[in-house]
């Protein structure tokens, strides 16, 4: 799936919100197949993803909280043809910086507590 980039300042650096908006979702979409298994497919969206994964790891309210905030405003900017812009680039990029240090933070708590081995 690319690079991936883990920092809020990697992505800050786009000018563009629309490229921005869409890097940081397609990571987080891939942690959350990858990591947690979250279904795949053409026909399931990330929200469903959400909650497949919510349900499985026991996600906090708060990160299916900040992970819904990530999707809504991507479908809005992607699907809502009047929304062009992110009304605040920090915040969305800081919002994602937080739930993708929590979702590998439950990753590595997720390994540790099952004997298996962790790979960085």
């Amino acid at each position: 799936m690319g690079a991936s980039h883990s920092s809020s300042s990697s992505y800050v650096q786009y000018k563009n919100d629309f490229e921005l908006v869409i890097r940081a979702t397609k990571d987080l979409e891939h942690l959350l197949e990858t990591g947690f298994g979250a279904p795949r497919g053409k026909t399931v969206g990330l929200h469903d993803k959400i909650t497949a994964v919510q349900r499985s790891h026991d996600l906090s309210q708060e990160s299916v909280k900040k992970l819904r905030y990530l999707v809504t405003v991507r479908n809005k900017l992607v699907h809502d043809h009047d929304f062009n812009a992110l009304p605040d680039r920090v915040h969305f990029a800081k919002s994602y910086d937080l739930v993708e240090k929590e979702l590998k933070a439950k990753l590595r708590g997720s390994s540790s507590s099952s004997g298996g081995c962790v790979i960085s």
